[in-house]
């Protein structure tokens, strides 16, 4: 038993070492599939520990920040009770404070808790301060310069770094606790108005069930506001999205490369055929023949994943540094895991094994009668025999042959037709899916600030006053440039059929209309006198049957009644936010009893800047250490949002071209063995040809044709289904005016990628 099985495995390496340009494809694809898996996952490794690592350093050495509503201070019986807590293995203190006119300041306890909240390193103690750089570039400041804070005088030791999105990107000093009290003239000096907390792990067990310290401590202090620094689901769904990426890209990977061995593999079944029916006339067994297959599949998948995983093993530190710092998806340098290496390389192993055991139980499942049946060369008349004549009035008897020869073997060669037309359809996609993203992302960024620098907006739990709100429009005058302000949202008196479209409006000055993306101004506003002048959103506009320059009618308590105004502007209903813009008027137009009246309808202002972006990054880290901590005050630079974005871009546009670029190579190879096999199968017709007068060069067309149409209708058939996955994705999808049109350039690179390829097939041709 164990000899006949040796004999078969003889048999098998037999096969693979007579078929060198099959098994080296063959291993070729495997290798490839199993480096590009290893290497992706090893990636996502990588990005998985620098995620974490970061998330730690933001987080600090700390589990929870506590304050109190209104930023008032803790009373020292609150403060125990805190620090004594079963859960807490340790505590910081300290105190944050927007009265200071320099900056926006924090006393410390000064201790590795405290550090790691405002990422500071040096001891501040006496007139030693720490300042960030947001503070440093409007001062002019750095390391060792002496600063003046309420009239006394302090040492910079260190300027920090400002982390974007952190909430001290503002001008910040950090000093000791003592030191801020005695300049605010506090006589306890240890007061605190926040507490950062050390928990156990315990402490957070059973949280959804109401357990744990923070659902302990909201329930017994309500007036406590519990900061968690745990990681979060932003954190979570953003480890779930990378892995199911790489996921996507590992199953692509291996369904091109798999497709590709199963076509090498069922080339091996064709090449051997006759040698498998004479096993079976001499009373060999399906599973002994399936025996020599399976050998020929583990020898090949078993190499190839060894030298895959050996491969990545040597390069992926090299790789990972050169493709990181392209995308820049993590910090650091780049680890191997292990773990994650050998499991990839037995995963590729067995799917590939998998895939073959299946492609050669269905291949060489027949009698062996039927397989000499198939063989022999008979002389049945086709029935096709007239198809092909309209191809030879047309182009010639070159093409007219060349399509006579690929219509008889299309079944056997029809794999290669699908693996062009896959790897077409997915370069196409991923192209076009990349522009049409990026059209996306530029637009919504571009109307996100409506064209401006930079935009500002202030949501305040208590209501603004006028004389606030026209305060901080003369204060960005400066730069406010072609932008504009917007102001509350007051209530107009109520129609018969309640709209809210049609009940609330916004104030502005509207000396100066505003000036939107999408808009359109009555030409002859500047006749109209600011007060009279509305604008309105095109929809509600729409709906209440006006257009530029008719008579508007409103009725609001804020205006002391009715009052008539007149349409200038028309604000496009494809404008971002748009019901932001339902109907405007000028803040001129409030009563002085509305003016004065507290109620919520004023707690809202919007800035769009339109200037020197840092003279309005300054202006606005100083309004936001003024309004301090209470006060939601979102802003957005847009070359700042921008930068983001390309980078973001530049990473998925990189990946893809990488995966796409290894895919090309192994669909490559395996292009040229299949068309390779496909001319020498056909080696025989060929000379009968020449023997009945064919030139040399009119052989070498028909070689030619012969290959490039079965190229040429992999593209157009992976045009299409590109064109059908792109636009079933992007339609009703695309927020921009770009349109979902037939990317050519992608389709003419691809097509000269494979004219490019088929010509390694010179010396093949030229044998015929």
């Amino acid at each position: 038993m164990r000899s006949g099985k040796r004999k078969m495995f003889r048999m098998g390496m037999t096969f693979l070492w007579k078929s060198k340009m099959l098994t080296f494809s063959a291993f070729l694809s495997i290798f490839v599939a199993c480096f590009l898996s290893i290497s992706m996952f090893q990636l996502s490794s990588n990005v998985e520990t620098s995620i974490v690592a970061g998330l730690e350093a933001k987080k600090g050495v700390f589990d929870l920040k506590i304050t109190k509503d209104e930023g008032e201070t803790f009373q020292n019986e609150e403060l125990k009770e805190l620090e004594q807590d079963k859960d807490v293995k340790g505590y910081s203190i300290g105190y944050q404070t927007d009265e200071l006119s320099e900056a926006f300041a924090a006393g410390v306890s000064d201790d590795a808790i405290n550090k790691s909240l405002y990422k500071y390193t040096k001891d501040v103690s006496g007139n030693r301060i720490v300042i960030n750089d947001s503070l440093a570039r409007r001062d002019n400041k750095s390391t060792g310069d002496s600063y003046l804070i309420a009239g006394k005088k302090f040492q910079i030791i260190e300027v920090i770094k400002t982390v974007s999105g952190s909430d001290y990107t503002m001008p910040m000093v950090v000093m000791e606790s003592s030191q801020l009290h005695q300049l605010l003239g506090h006589k306890d000096p240890v007061r605190a108005n926040y507490i950062l907390l050390q928990c156990d792990k315990e402490a957070f067990e059973n949280v959804d069930y109401g357990g744990g310290i923070v659902h302990r401590i909201k329930k017994q202090y309500p007036d406590f506001v519990v900061s968690d620094q745990s990681a979060g689901e932003d954190y979570y769904a953003l480890l779930h999205n990378i892995k199911k990426i790489f996921r996507i890209f590992f199953v692509v990977v291996f369904m091109i490369s798999g497709l590709f061995v199963a076509n090498i593999f069922l080339e091996y079944i064709r090449k051997y055929r006759k040698d498998m029916a004479v096993i079976r006339t001499i009373g060999g067994t399906q599973e002994q023949v399936q025996t020599i297959f399976s050998s020929m599949s583990f020898v090949i998948s078993g190499c190839a994943c060894l030298a895959g995983a050996m491969f990545s093993a040597l390069v992926s530190g090299i790789t990972l540094k050169w493709f990181n710092e392209k995308v820049q998806l993590f910090e650091g340098s780049a680890a191997i895991n292990w773990k994650m290496l050998w499991f990839i390389t037995a995963l590729v192993f067995v799917l590939f094994n998998v895939l073959i055991g299946i492609v050669f139980s269905f291949g060489q499942n027949v009698l062996p009668i039927q397989v000499f049946e198939e063989t022999s060369s008979g002389l049945k008349k086709s029935r096709k025999a007239h198809c092909f004549q309209l191809v030879r009035k047309m182009f010639g008897k070159e093409m007219y042959f060349a399509m006579k020869f690929m219509s008889s073997k299309l079944r056997q060669n029809f794999m290669m037709i699908v693996i062009i037309a896959l790897i077409t359809a997915l370069a196409y996609t991923g192209q076009a899916s990349l522009k049409l993203l990026k059209a996306n992302d530029n637009w919504y960024n571009y109307n996100l600030v409506q064209g401006k620098t930079a935009k500002a907006e202030i949501y305040n739990g208590k209501p603004m006053s006028v004389s606030y709100a026209k305060k901080i429009y003369h204060r960005f005058q400066p730069v406010i440039g072609k932008g504009y302000m917007l102001y509350g949202a007051f209530g107009l008196s109520p129609s018969d059929e309640y709209d809210p479209d049609l009940n609330r409006f916004k104030v502005s000055d509207l000396e100066t209309l505003p000036q939107l993306l999408n808009v359109s101004i009555w030409k002859n506003y500047k006749t109209v006198p600011k007060t009279k002048r509305v604008v309105m959103n095109e929809t509600v506009a729409s709906q209440c049957g006006y257009q530029l320059g008719d008579k508007v009618t409103l009725e609001s308590d804020y205006f002391g009644g009715t009052r008539d105004f007149v349409l200038v502007e028309l604000i496009n209903g494809k404008t971002n936010w748009n019901d932001e813009y339902n109907i405007i008027v000028d803040w001129d137009n409030l009563s002085e009893k509305a003016a004065s009246e507290d109620n919520t309808d004023r707690d809202y202002i919007g800035l769009w800047l339109d200037g020197d972006k840092e003279l309005i990054r300054n202006k606005i880290q100083e309004l936001q250490i003024e309004l301090g901590s209470d006060t939601s005050f979102e802003w957005c630079i847009y070359d700042d949002v921008m930068e983001e974005s390309v980078r973001i871009s530049r990473q998925w546009t990189t990946s893809l071209h990488v995966v796409l670029v290894m895919l090309l190579i192994v669909s490559g190879i395996g292009l040229l063995n299949s068309a390779n096999g496909m001319l020498l199968a056909k080696e025989k017709e060929y000379r009968i040809l020449r023997m009945l007068g064919e030139t040399k060069k009119s052989v070498h067309k028909i070689c030619w044709f012969q290959v490039w149409s079965y190229m040429l209708s992999g593209v157009v058939l992976g045009a299409l289904l590109g064109m059908i996955i792109v636009y079933g994705i992007w339609k009703g999808n695309v927020i921009t005016n770009t349109l979902i049109t037939v990317e050519w350039e992608y389709l003419i690179g691809i097509v000269m990628y494979l004219f490019g390829v088929s010509f390694v097939l010179y010396p093949t041709v030229r044998k015929m």
